[in-house]
């Protein structure tokens, strides 16, 4: 079969306009990093990649509860820590008050630094954050999603703290009180007295050691949500991203091609000329 002339010049047309449109597209995506310019390009990729956007949308809501979270952890850590101290002091003195030769007057002494002591723990325990809110809750802690399937308590109560579980817990403040006022009276402290206030400063060791497990807990699933949240941005990558070195050696192939084209094409032009002269 015979091949015109013509037939060759449409041929040579078509893969220069087709190597133009590639070259044209590769330079496109190297300029603007993005491998399809729209969703119809590639319906799967672009469904993908929504997906792959959408998770990362929920990451970034992640970080917002862990940052969240970690500044109410660390301001209930502080406290709880400032009250454990204030507890600490309030039973050495408790301790200096059942010395006999302390005497009446020098426990009343002790009373009035009591006094002092109650103030800083109720002080401490209705501390607010930034916002206005008590650091150790009012109010049921409500727990944060902060990593797939993850989520975590907010904070620890007042109640939880300050008060125990019903029927077995410890108003620490009122049996503070109870004994400022022996104290203040010139009495010293019973046993029983030692044996409820260190049953109130368990309480309040309990709820710091339930707040390190907690800061520990977010330690984890932050680790765990940055790590996915790379594999995410990964993925996202691979499906929209263009990748340059694939990029580079597509234009120099196509730039290839299109100068190839274009050569036959003058040639063709030449032998047409010369057939007219």
């Amino acid at each position: 079969m015979r091949i015109s002339s013509q037939q060759v010049f449409d041929s040579s047309l078509q893969s220069i306009q087709q190597h133009t449109s590639d070259v044209v597209e590769t330079q496109r995506q190297i300029s603007s990093g993005q491998k399809y310019r729209l969703a119809s390009d590639d319906a799967l990729a672009a469904g993908l990649g929504v997906q792959v956007a959408w998770n990362k949308s929920q990451y970034a809501m992640f970080k917002v509860n862990q940052d969240h979270i970690n500044a109410s952890l660390t301001s209930t850590d502080a406290q709880l820590s400032s009250i454990n101290i204030a507890l600490t002091k309030f039973q050495q003195m408790m301790v200096q008050g059942r010395n006999d030769p302390l005497g009446s007057d020098g426990r009343k002494i002790l009373g009035q630094q009591a006094e002092s002591l109650i103030a800083a723990v109720t002080q401490f325990s209705n501390a607010k954050d930034a916002n206005g809110q008590n650091i150790l809750r009012s109010g049921p802690v409500s727990t944060v999603l902060i990593a797939p399937s993850v989520s975590l308590e907010s904070g620890i109560s007042y109640n939880e703290v300050m008060m125990g579980p019903v029927g077995t817990g410890k108003d620490v403040l009122a049996i503070m009180t109870s004994i400022k006022v022996k104290l203040a009276g010139g009495n010293s402290p019973s046993d029983e007295d030692m044996v409820n206030f260190q049953a109130a400063l368990t309480q309040v060791t309990r709820a710091q050691v339930k707040t390190g497990l907690l800061q520990n807990q977010l330690d984890a699933a932050t680790e765990s949500a940055e790590v996915q949240k790379t594999n995410v941005e990964l993925q996202r990558s691979n499906l929209l991203d263009t990748d340059l070195a694939t990029a580079t050696a597509s234009l120099v192939k196509s730039n290839a091609l299109l100068q190839a084209a274009q050569s036959v094409m003058t040639k063709l032009d030449v032998n047409t000329l010369f057939q007219k002269l």
